[in-house]
């Protein structure tokens, strides 16, 4: 009877000990809250696409001395002055203005298809009386042009130079000539080389004197302020006007050339 107590007690001391035991014997575990899930941000193509680059400007062969070039077409070719109707009116408003011209056969460069003219004149006068030295070859816009600046702009400037006579000739330096820009070796042709431009020397008058175009700046004379005069005039009838100030290769000389642009501008340095 006895031992049936003591088994018993014993029985339920080790029932009261399992809890315990088997707290005291079961794994950890984390107590840390589980991870939240973050919201990706809103996105729209305008944002989520990155934006296409702009391209790069191409390189431009940039010449300040004698033209702006940042529109030139495609490689000039002869076919650009073939043109009998532009080329009637044009020889007709030369006459009208009493210069003395001469149509000659097409000019072309044997070893340069870019350069040439093909309907060029001699233009042996820009005006009654006023030559030019030496043989001059142009297109005919381009003696136009020279006719009219005479007419409008030097003629009567050179009324304030009254003691050295009436104008009666211009030197310049080259007229149509198959070179590339400031004679550099390689690189686009130069205006000339489609008888679009022409170098101005200097002015001549009847007493014999030649006023040369230099540099004259705050000299405070009548030949300052004429050689001011033309130079500002000649950009009412050229597009490119050049001379000294602009660069060193334009010290002696003014640089007159036709070139188109885009919207009509005109680079008058």
């Amino acid at each position: 009877m006895w031992m049936n107590s003591r088994v018993q007690v014993a029985t339920c001391l080790s029932l009261l000990a399992l809890p315990a035991l088997a707290q005291s014997e079961a794994p950890e575990t984390s107590l840390t809250p589980p991870q939240l899930e973050r919201a990706e941000p809103e996105t729209s193509e305008e944002t989520s696409e990155a934006p296409a680059p702009v391209p790069e400007p191409a390189p431009v062969d940039v010449d300040p001395a004698e033209t702006l070039a940042t529109d030139d077409p495609p490689e000039k070719t002869l076919a650009i002055t073939a043109d009998p109707a532009a080329f009637a009116a044009c020889t007709a408003a030369l006459t009208e203005l009493g210069a003395s011209f001469e149509p000659v056969a097409p000019i072309r460069d044997e070893d340069d298809g870019s350069c040439g003219i093909a309907q060029p004149i001699r233009l042996d006068a820009a005006a009654p009386g006023v030559a030019l030295n030496p043989d001059t070859f142009l297109r005919c816009e381009t003696a136009l042009a020279l006719s009219q600046w005479v007419t409008r702009t030097v003629l009567p400037a050179a009324e304030v130079l009254s003691e050295r006579g009436a104008v009666t000739s211009l030197q310049h330096g080259s007229s149509y000539i198959c070179r590339r820009r400031n004679n550099s070796p390689t690189g686009k042709p130069s205006e000339h080389s489609y008888g679009n431009a022409l170098d101005i020397m200097g002015v001549g008058f009847a007493d014999g004197s030649m006023l040369a175009i230099e540099p004259r700046e705050r000299e405070g004379t009548l030949e300052e302020a004429f050689q001011d005069a033309i130079r500002a005039g000649a950009c009412l009838s050229f597009t490119t006007v050049l001379g000294p100030g602009s660069d060193a290769a334009h010290a002696n000389h003014l640089h007159f050339d036709i070139k188109a642009r885009n919207g009509g501008f005109r680079l008058c340095q």
